[in-house]
């Protein structure tokens, strides 16, 4: 459903065919400030949306359910309109000229990154006044919080490197610290054994470890584990939820990071349960990579087996079929993605 209509803010257009995608850009377009003008996740209703003149802005998949948007650009375009799209696909060899010049973002999403450039194409919504001094994060979950929460958060979080090897959670244990990354990598593992274990979550600079804390849960259901270096703001988790039950707004925000998490897992078991060992790789480097922020991953292939839950031979005979179409280069301990695009379209997300 579209928001309610404000005449102070700009009313952004969503096509997107992937429903989680989809609701996830509606988070992140009204935490920016705007208003979600609707959802189309077809080319049809897309199109209807547009001729009714409630359109300040779009944000287009180039792909809506096997058929270009284009047509919607057009539409657009006759109205004044302004655009941009968010796809897997590359903006130099998928669209037409007469477009080119649009804005174009890679999937998977950057909040941060859209947050510029919705601002840049409909301007900054009239209400949001952002402080030089208020404090920046480089984590999009505190960045995404009001100004004065930020602030009251900000005097409990503490800067710490994170270590590939570390283990932040140990399944069964109390969370002791909740953990939000500016740079690195996290697995959050669950399964009894190590012959079990299978990675339920990848964290990045997008998210936070140990959400179930939001939710009184203060026992690890699984192994939290730091896959490649870098550095994370960390609270208590007993303090985070003292702080939670006493500010209403945070405690809204990160439940939709609760909510967020159940929405990936559920995607993510859809996916898994029909996708081959080579697409499900294929689609968890893109995811990596980019929460990485670098195209460069240092992973054993013993460490890619235990985050897909397969045998160790399986991941060498798919990273050497994914170099073989040279969409990646692979080493024992590292792999260099070439083709984030190509990757994208063999993993059919």
């Amino acid at each position: 459903m579209p928001d309610t209509i404000s005449a102070s803010r700009p009313r952004i257009l969503i096509a997107e065919d992937n429903f989680l995608v989809a609701e996830e850009l509606r988070d992140v377009v009204r935490g920016c400030g705007y208003a979600v003008a609707g959802a189309a996740p077809s080319l049809e209703s897309g199109l209807a949306m547009i001729a009714g003149d409630l359109v300040d802005g779009a944000v287009l998949d180039i792909d809506l359910a096997g058929t270009p948007s284009f047509p919607m650009c057009q539409a657009l375009a006759a109205k004044g309109v302004p655009f941009l799209f968010l796809s897997a696909y590359s903006a130099n060899t998928v669209v037409p000229a007469e477009f080119s010049n649009a804005l174009h973002l890679p999937k998977p999403l950057v909040a941060a990154d859209l947050e510029s450039a919705l601002r840049t194409l409909v301007g900054s919504p009239p209400d949001v006044v952002r402080a030089r001094e208020e404090p920046h994060f480089a984590n999009a979950v505190l960045d995404a919080l009001p100004t004065a929460t930020r602030a009251a958060l900000a005097r409990s979080l503490e800067r710490v490197p994170l270590r590939q090897g570390d283990v932040l959670d140990a399944a069964g244990a109390p969370v002791a610290y909740v953990h939000f990354p500016v740079e690195g990598l996290v697995s959050i593992f669950v399964g009894a054994t190590a012959a079990t274990r299978i990675e339920a979550a990848t964290i990045g600079r997008d998210g936070m470890t140990a959400p179930g804390v939001l939710l009184g849960d203060s026992v690890s259901p699984g192994q939290t584990v730091v896959q490649a270096n870098g550095s994370a703001w960390r609270i208590p988790a007993a303090t985070l939820y003292q702080l939670s039950e006493s500010d209403s707004t945070l405690r809204r925000h990160l439940l939709g990071q609760v909510g967020g998490a159940l929405r990936h897992l559920a995607d993510t078991l859809s996916y898994s349960g029909r996708a081959t060992i080579v697409e499900r790789l294929a689609h968890w480097l893109l995811q990596a990579t980019w929460r990485l922020g670098s195209r460069r991953l240092e992973l054993t292939h013993d460490a890619i087996a235990e985050v897909l839950g397969v045998r160790r031979p399986s991941v060498t005979t798919s990273l050497q079929m994914l170099e073989g179409n040279h969409l990646i280069r692979s080493t024992r301990r590292a792999v260099v993605i070439l083709d984030p695009a190509g990757l994208a379209k063999l993993a059919r997300r």
